[in-house]
């Protein structure tokens, strides 16, 4: 289950959305966080940010048809990326400071559970969710 939609702009304080993210890099899937913040797209694994960039700075976005809404290409900065939103077989889960994270700075939204995403239907539906906000 996603964390809660919250009304999105350029100058509200808290999180938009955030989910759980796998960033694929071939035979490795490296767990994270995606989130939409203020008008910045960003995605956090455990090495550090992978990209924090204003929604106009990001260069291509794009929800391939293969991954049934369940992922998305990121260019920024001339870098590509790409992102799963359901745990591929055998990845690991995003650490547990990182979905903290996210509660934290969501103190504007009443939330009962942490951020999970565990099945690829509960992926696709993030991902829907993510289309919608991005306008992809």
């Amino acid at each position: 289950m996603a964390t809660p939609l919250t009304p999105a702009s350029p100058t509200h304080l808290a999180p938009s959305y955030a989910t759980p993210a796998w960033l694929l890099r071939g035979l490795t899937n490296e767990p994270g966080v995606l989130s939409l913040y203020a008008g910045r797209l960003r995605l956090v694994t455990a090495e550090g940010v992978v990209f924090d960039a204003p929604l106009g700075a990001v260069e291509r976005l794009a929800f391939p048809w293969y991954q049934g809404s369940g992922g998305l290409r990121v260019t920024v900065g001339g870098r590509r990326h790409r992102v799963t939103l359901s745990r591929p077989k055998g990845a690991a889960f995003p650490a547990a400071r990182l979905l903290d994270a996210g509660s934290r700075a969501d103190a504007g939204t009443d939330r009962a559970a942490p951020v999970t995403v565990h099945t690829v239907l509960e992926g696709r539906g993030a991902g829907r969710v993510w289309r919608t906000l991005l306008d992809a």
